[in-house]
């Protein structure tokens, strides 16, 4: 067997940390290449010496690591028993002491400032499981970790997209077999998301109990209106929302942060969602959520609670947090609404050519179209529920 430890240059594996630096394993005609958890540019690092210069920031620490891992080498090699392992039965024995932690060795690989959904996937399992080692994480921890994000009321589509992303962070940092891989994700094909007209009439109407807590049916009733009539808001912005911070002039201002986008809202504020905020006595916020002291947990009950009232009413949607910002987006579509203004209202990014040479749509216009999309005409009919 012959190993060396080199800087590996080849352009797909940079990072803005640099190249990784890599021990290179060849037995009977075959090669290994290990990441050893450190980055050097190539002008921090001696080939002659398979060793950082001195220039190198983590100079001291990485050479520190590779004695240590040239040493062990030698020790295996010289080891008439070990000689004779193959590749991986090596790259386990010189390792077994030595496992990097996965959210660590996963973020050096991202450019600056990077804010996507690999990064969100790699907060959200490091928040279930602080500072894992790779050789800790099992297919059994991943399950668990599945199983906490449905408890917590997230989508199947977005556990997936959170699982595809943890799956292809660990295959560029490890050849060890991939605990993120094989997990089935049931995604529902057919379920309706996207409330219609005589949905919103029986939510606007129904007598609701307000017993119990910030998440009784008659307030999630009410925040799920105050979503859909701001302008298809997302639950955790309608949870920070405050007067003293977000209302200028009238009008509901504030950063959509979903994704780090920091999209910026301007919308109006319709009659309709002025009659339910009056009801509320909670300055500065505009909505009680904060009093919860646990937004997951109220997630948790607000979707339950949305499931039960759907069911209740008849209501011919699967109601969760999200759906009324699709139920915006929709009726908007359905009503002809230029896509770019309903972009402009619910803070998507335009990544269409035609915006790059658009100014935005003046306030008088977008108000218009937000109060025609939320325009559901009121019906007679009244509902008990959980009475």
């Amino acid at each position: 067997m012959k190993v060396n430890i080199k800087l590996d240059e080849r352009a797909k594996g940079r990072t803005r940390e640099g190249f990784p630096i890599v021990l290179v394993a060849t037995h009977d005609y075959k090669q290994k290449i290990i990441r050893l958890g450190y980055y050097a540019e190539k002008n921090q690092w001696n080939r002659s010496l398979s060793a950082p210069k001195t220039s190198h920031p983590k100079f001291y620490e990485i050479n520190d690591y590779l004695l240590k891992i040239k040493q062990k080498v030698s020790y295996l090699l010289s080891n008439r028993i070990e000689s004779r392992l193959s590749l991986e039965q090596f790259k386990t024995k010189l390792f077994e002491q030595k496992s990097p932690v996965f959210k660590e060795a996963a973020e050096a690989l991202f450019p600056e400032g990077y804010t996507g959904t690999k990064l969100s996937a790699l907060n959200s399992f490091d928040k279930v499981y602080p500072s894992a080692k790779m050789a800790e994480i099992s297919k059994d921890m991943v399950a668990m970790y599945i199983d906490s994000l449905r408890q917590k009321g997230n989508e199947p589509g977005g556990i997936d997209s959170y699982i595809r992303s943890l799956k292809a962070l660990w295959n560029r940092l490890s050849d060890l077999p991939n605990p993120f891989r094989g997990h089935k994700i049931q995604i529902p094909s057919k379920v309706k998301r996207v409330s219609k007209k005589k949905d919103i009439r029986k939510l606007q109407k129904a007598e609701l109990s307000d017993k119990g807590s910030i998440a009784s049916y008659s307030k999630c009733r009410d925040y799920w209106l105050l979503m859909f009539y701001l302008g298809g808001i997302d639950p955790e912005a309608l949870a920070k929302l405050r007067y003293d911070k977000n209302i200028q002039n009238g009008r509901l201002v504030f950063n959509r942060e979903k994704g780090g986008s920091k999209m910026p809202c301007n919308n109006v504020i319709p009659n309709q969602a002025l009659a339910i905020l009056e009801k509320y006595d909670c300055h500065p916020y505009l909505v009680p959520i904060h009093q919860t002291g646990n937004y997951e947990s109220f997630i948790r009950n607000f979707r339950r609670a949305l499931i039960k009232i759907a069911k209740e009413l008849e209501l011919g949607v699967v109601m969760h947090p999200k759906s009324a910002r699709y139920t915006f987006i929709d009726r908007a579509q359905q009503l002809l609404v230029d896509e770019r203004i309903t972009a402009q209202i619910v803070g998507h990014k335009r990544k269409t050519v035609t915006s790059l040479y658009t100014n935005e749509f003046p306030l008088d216009k977008q108000d218009k179209a937000h109060l025609k999309i939320i325009g559901i005409s009121k019906k007679k009919s009244r509902k008990k529920f959980g009475k």
